[in-house]
């Protein structure tokens, strides 16, 4: 398993809850393919500088994962078929 950040805009609905629902899908899909989460960053709406899917705001959170490379596409896959997530990335974390 290799350290991962998951960087996601989530549909800004203005409450906690919809963001955690969201986080529980997200970690449903890592528990699919062996991945686990590590640390949830606390995350905080922002504006956005242009719109995504009709959004002008989004809640902005990073997730340090655990996960298996090869599984990484397919993971990307299933979340980017999330409906409240409005961009996802995810970033190799390096050992310092």
């Amino acid at each position: 398993m290799r350290n991962y950040e998951l960087f996601l805009l989530l549909s800004s609905k203005g409450d906690e809850a919809s963001a955690q629902k969201s986080l529980r899908e997200v970690e449903t899909v890592l528990n699919r393919y062996g991945g686990k989460f590590v640390k949830v960053n606390t995350g905080s709406n922002t504006r956005l500088k242009y719109t995504i899917k009709d959004r002008n705001e989004a809640y902005q959170v990073t997730v340090d994962i655990e996960a298996e490379t090869k599984d990484l596409i397919e993971i990307k896959k299933q979340l980017n078929l999330v409906e409240d997530i409005l961009r996802l990335d995810i970033f190799a974390l390096t050992k310092a």
